[in-house]
């Protein structure tokens, strides 16, 4: 039985696809949630700063014991994608290597591979003054859609920054599996960004995204451009902005994507074993299956810092929950709720619905206080 180690900002669902694959892992993972302990022979809990691993991590991966067939990782690397190159110097890296990851989320570099694939992408810009207030202003390599804000008119791009003219239209996120040659797509998810993280923040994802067969088809070749243009390998994702029939590119992320939760019966033998089959360039022995019902998640992000009780009761359509005894601060993700219904408007009510229900479950408590957390 091949054992792993993963490594994400939030690898549940990682790990609980790579156990359903008939495999082991290791996690380290900086929430360290309460159901991602029992899938994992060794869970640690590394260190963000911000939305980036700590420079710390190679060291604690050196000092886990483990006889990995390979690592995986998720999010956590986009602004710091050198350390991947670390971490492949342990052990195999099974997904997108530094240079891919750093082409990726260079947004000059983006931009113009797209153009020369022959896929449409939002106009970007990292130096100078915004020309006009249809722009948005996004940290370089930031993930999740945390910090990006509308563009004032004449505002300078700062160091570390970059402008992203906005696109107005249906927000979407493609995942799909790629050997650096070629793609197939996974899922097309509806995606509704805004919380009180910010009005940019990633949020909630529903997937089938209804589409044209033109619509489908172009997309198809768009990732399969992309996928050969960036030398993409195993399960990615790409965001997207329908503004009427075509879709704008806006961000490539070389990883898995939250939205493989709702994938994971998508494909024979799962979406962690397909990401492996499809890095070591056997993409053509994955079998993609029919979707069966429509699916949605939402991230639930704490209004108030909240700390978890002992006796918090969480439903069982919630993921990726915290541990009793720990604390989330405001703005924070708390954990995931998921739907399943007839359609996507009907799955997104029930996930706002779900998320009220969850925010007043008992055991969460506001600060010190011993109510509720919406009582």
């Amino acid at each position: 039985m091949s054992h792993w180690l993963i490594v994400a900002g939030s690898a549940r669902a990682l790990a609980r696809a790579c156990v359903d694959a008939g495999w082991s892992c290791d996690v380290i993972d900086p929430f360290a949630d309460s159901d991602t302990a029992p899938l994992a022979r060794q869970l640690v809990c590394g260190t963000l700063s911000g939305d980036r691993f700590d420079p710390c991590l190679p060291g604690l991966v050196r000092s886990m014991t483990g006889d990995w067939r390979g690592i995986v990782v998720g999010s956590g690397f986009e602004a710091v994608p050198s350390m991947l190159d670390e971490l492949a110097a342990i052990a195999p890296l099974y997904g997108n290597d530094a240079a891919t990851v750093a082409r990726c989320k260079a947004p000059l570099d983006l931009a113009a591979k797209a153009h020369r694939a022959g896929v449409r992408c939002a106009e970007v810009d990292v130096s100078g003054p915004v020309a006009g207030d249809d722009w948005l202003m996004k940290p370089i390599g930031g993930c999740g859609g945390i910090g990006v804000r509308a563009a004032r008119a004449g505002e300078a791009i700062a160091e570390g920054w970059f402008a992203q003219r906005r696109i107005d239209g249906v927000p979407a996120s493609v995942l799909f599996l790629a050997d650096g040659h070629d793609a197939r797509i996974v899922g097309v998810t509806r995606q509704y960004p805004g919380s009180v993280a910010g009005p940019y923040a990633w949020c909630e994802a529903v997937g089938d995204l209804s589409l044209s067969p033109a619509q489908q088809a172009r997309i198809a070749r768009d990732v399969a451009a992309l996928t050969r243009e960036f030398g993409l390998r195993g399960l990615n994702g790409a965001d997207l902005v329908f503004d009427g029939e075509h879709a704008v590119l806006v961000e490539i992320n070389p990883r898995p994507t939250a939205t493989m939760m709702l994938y994971e019966r998508r494909v024979a033998g799962g979406l962690f074993a397909a990401h492996v089959a499809a890095c070591e360039g056997r993409l053509d022995e994955v079998e993609l299956l029919a979707g069966d019902a429509v699916h949605g998640l939402r991230v639930v992000y704490a209004p108030d810092t909240l700390r978890i009780g002992d006796d918090a009761a969480w439903p069982s359509w919630s993921a990726d929950r915290p541990s009793a005894g720990s604390t989330t601060v405001r703005a924070m993700p708390l954990c995931t709720v998921l739907a399943t219904g007839r359609d996507g408007a009907d799955v997104s009510r029930l996930l706002r619905r779900r998320e009220r229900q969850l925010l007043d479950t008992p055991g969460l408590f506001a600060g010190q206080m011993t109510t509720t957390a919406l009582s």
